[in-house]
């Protein structure tokens, strides 16, 4: 199946595509705006699988939460390539993406976040339990660290990623878990597409509107906030 997948909710672009079982991935910390680079980093990675993009089949796109910038392009992008090639679109939390790329073992937690300023992060848990499918233990929302921890299992090894992780790491690594510095990780191409095809068999219906594809922000924007005031 070929699959493009597709998340710019953080600083790190991510861009996956799938041709049956060729990988490619163009990833990258975006100096300039996602809208500026996205599109350009879709080309080169279907280039690499030597798909077209009239050749996609499915595609997968990360909702949040995140940059409330980041998370409009990306869903905008994957709306807009859904509706015009009229292809399915299957959208998913930001941090189940990372989750899934973990390479975590079963009876692992891995907890993702993602610095959302204000002494916050955009986060969830998640435990491996051998499905293919990390489980929520925590949904994706806007947090303080410590209450992800709290509920993390004391007995697992907890793999920890993201830029929130090494923001907050004496929160992290000097509590009583037993954790795993990944905060670097970038989910390889093999885990995103496989999420994505996952998602779509477990529901291909649910996939065929790309109006059902929303973002999560997780949290009112500054300017919301404003306008309430």
């Amino acid at each position: 199946m070929n699959i493009l997948v597709i998340d710019t909710a953080t600083r790190i672009e991510i861009v996956a595509a799938a041709s049956n079982e060729t990988y490619a991935g163009v990833s990258s910390e975006s100096g300039a705006s996602h809208a500026v680079t996205l599109m350009d980093s879709i080309d080169r990675c279907l280039a690499q699988v030597g798909v077209l993009p009239q050749d996609i089949e499915l595609i997968g796109v990360g909702i949040g939460p995140g940059s409330f910038t980041g998370i409009r392009i990306a869903v905008a992008t994957a709306r807009m390539m859904a509706q015009v090639l009229e292809r399915p679109l299957v959208g998913f939390p930001t941090p189940l993406l990372y989750a899934a790329g973990a390479g975590a073992a079963v009876g692992d937690e891995i907890l993702v976040a993602f610095d959302a300023k204000k002494g916050r992060v955009f986060g969830a848990l998640y435990a491996e339990d051998g499905t293919g499918l990390p489980r929520a233990v925590i949904p994706p929302g806007d947090y303080d660290i410590a209450t992800i921890l709290q509920k993390a299992d004391s007995a697992a090894t907890i793999r920890c990623i993201g830029d929130g992780v090494a923001r907050y790491r004496s929160r992290v690594f000097e509590s009583d878990k037993k954790v795993e510095d990944m905060t670097g990780l970038i989910p390889p191409p093999e885990a995103a597409c496989r999420l994505a095809r996952i998602l779509y068999d477990a529901d291909p219906g649910a996939c065929a509107d790309w109006n059902r594809t929303l973002p999560l922000y997780a949290r009112k924007s500054d300017a919301e906030l404003s306008r309430e005031s």
